[in-house]
């Protein structure tokens, strides 16, 4: 049975009832939700960019949120994003920021609601396209610096079968305390899994061999690094 290391954060780790695989959860970054204001409604589109924010956004609306989103467009980033979404949402063929770009046309007006550590070429893609754009910034990320050498040494003792990376910024973070705790990549597990265009990018950054999935999807990728698929 292969054992796969996942370096979710608590926040948006689910159980998974899996029999062939022995999945640990390693959480890097903790996901701190930041006060916000909703002060102007004025939008056409808005935008989430991952399931935390929509799950944020509603927790804080409560009621209120069926008012603020009625009539308005909503853009999930991908489809793990609309599903925990209680709308109507339209998910782009590129599960990416890129993809959102492609769905927004010029003079649209367009609210993104996302972490304050979000990727900022998407508002400036987007006002570079001609749109009006907002971003609404209501949580942030911190690095949980802890016990990082148990991982060090799973990774010496061969352990660790697979690694699946699911965001940009938890590649940076791996790496950053990788280097520090661990210093020599040649541990790594043979089997990284990418999950997601941007990550891909930041893996390829690290010059980090890895396989890119079709489908953006945790259980999905587990059955691929265990041959069920």
């Amino acid at each position: 049975m292969k054992k796969i290391l996942l370096l979710r954060p608590e926040e948006k780790f689910e159980e998974l009832n899996i029999d062939f695989a022995e999945v640990i959860n390693f959480p890097l970054i903790r996901l701190v939700e930041d006060d916000f204001s909703l002060d102007d409604i004025k939008f056409d589109t808005i935008v989430f960019t991952s399931s935390f924010a929509y799950i944020s956004f509603k927790k804080r609306l409560g009621e209120s949120i069926k008012e603020v989103l009625n009539g308005k467009r909503i853009i999930a980033i991908g489809d793990k994003t609309s599903s925990v979404i209680d709308f109507k949402s339209i998910v782009p063929e590129r599960q990416s920021w890129r993809g959102i770009v492609e769905l927004i046309e010029k003079g649209e007006n367009v609210l993104i609601v996302r972490s304050r550590d979000g990727n900022k070429k998407l508002p400036e893609e987007l006002r570079r396209k001609g749109a009006v754009v907002k971003t609404l910034d209501i949580y942030h990320s911190e690095v949980i610096d802890r016990d990082f050498e148990i991982l060090c040494k799973m990774f010496n003792s061969k352990e660790i079968d697979a690694i699946i990376f699911s965001s940009g910024m938890i590649v940076n973070t791996f790496f950053k305390l990788f280097d520090k705790y661990c210093i020599n990549r040649r541990i790594l597990p043979k089997i990284i899994v990418s999950i997601g265009e941007e990550t891909s990018i930041i893996l390829k950054n690290n010059n980090i061999n890895f396989i890119e999935l079709e489908k953006p999807d945790i259980l999905y990728a587990i059955k691929k690094i265990c041959g069920k698929i």
